[in-house]
């Protein structure tokens, strides 16, 4: 194999065409699989970790639990391979761009809400197929996100992807593996991880594609990594406010940001709650609760962790119904008046 600083002829039967993306541990590259006529991407480590028995054995389990998965919302493994000591695997080629830097070169520097929910479906979709193979992914953020087309998505680069039913021993106690903008705080605190952390980062990516900047950094700040930590431990999560933003889409959000995991959703009710935030032919109407107008001296019993069919502040009316509404009742004092007039 060549150099790392040159680019490979061929990894395997794959021929190199140019480099996609490099991290501390490996490349991967656009290559071609002459045998099928496409194009794919090649994922290697770096030559230098050949020797890392730790690193081959993560990468290897990243290859298997990407390849346990069939769901359109996961990118695919096609292969595993071994290149001079070194492993590689074969994967989907994405060729649109990771969803943070579709954040990052948006005119507005976020996505509107229309464009950003579909992508969170699938994404919620794809997790949830994960677990149903025991499968969580330890490392959700807007960078392992790919866009598919228009409004899809696929999540990626199972890299720290636990298998739910193994003990592992790849991560040393004490040790904090993730992203500090999307780590959920029990993790920090030396927790094992599970679904729950997940949709906690799910929850801070997507709080960060609704407003451009994650939920503990304000926007531009440039802050370090222990900062972002010690308010992910400490501070409540700023609510979403924005006038885009239903107050249905604000909750789930907030529950999914919950620092206590028992109370965050599961992935079946943010799939319902978002599908329902992309109705676009409902308006909002604002209709207090009986009980909060009855007991509004009896509130804050943390309402925001109750079970997402609970909250009923807003109640979609399609406008079709409103204005057979205004039609019935102008008919009705039209015939009342003439009626009287007689």
């Amino acid at each position: 194999m060549s150099t790392e600083k040159n680019l490979p002829g061929w990894i395997g039967a794959y021929k190199i065409r140019e480099v996609i993306g490099s991290g501390a541990t490996g490349h991967v590259y656009l290559a071609e699989d002459p045998s099928l006529n496409r194009n794919v991407a090649v994922k290697i480590l770096k030559s230098k970790f050949k020797y890392d028995n730790e690193l081959r054995q993560r990468f290897l389990r990243e290859a298997q639990a990407m390849a346990k998965l069939s769901h359109p919302a996961v990118v695919s493994v096609y292969t595993v391979g071994d290149e001079e000591g070194v492993p590689y695997l074969v994967m989907e080629y994405m060729k649109e761009l990771d969803l943070l830097s579709v954040i990052d070169t948006s005119e507005t520097g976020r996505l509107q809400v229309s464009k950003a929910l579909p992508i969170f479906i699938d994404v919620c979709q794809g997790l949830e197929t994960a677990l149903d193979n025991n499968i969580i992914h330890r490392d959700i953020k807007p960078a392992n996100i790919f866009l598919a087309g228009k409004n899809r998505a696929k999540i990626g680069d199972f890299g720290l992807a636990s298998v739910l039913e193994l003990e592992s021993n790849l991560t040393a106690d004490g040790v904090i593996i993730g992203t500090p903008d999307y780590i959920a705080p029990e993790i920090i605190s030396g927790e094992k991880p599970d679904m729950r952390s997940d949709i906690y980062s799910l929850g801070c990516s997507l709080f960060h594609a609704l407003k451009g900047y994650p939920p503990f950094r304000e926007e531009n700040e440039d802050i370090s990594a222990g900062e972002v930590l010690g308010r992910q431990l400490n501070s409540e999560p700023p609510p979403l406010k924005g006038k885009d933003f239903s107050r249905s889409l604000t909750k789930i959000v907030a529950q999914m940001l919950n620092k206590n995991p028992d109370k965050r959703p599961d992935y079946a009710t943010i799939i319902k709650r978002l599908k329902k935030s992309l109705d676009s032919d409902t308006i909002t109407i604002n209709i207090p609760r009986l009980s909060s107008i009855s007991h509004k001296s009896s509130e804050k019993t943390d309402a925001s962790n109750n079970n997402d069919e609970e909250y009923n502040d807003i109640l979609p009316f399609p406008a079709t119904y409103l204005i057979l509404f205004g039609l019935f009742f102008s008919t009705l004092i039209l015939f009342l008046g003439i009626y009287f007039l007689n």
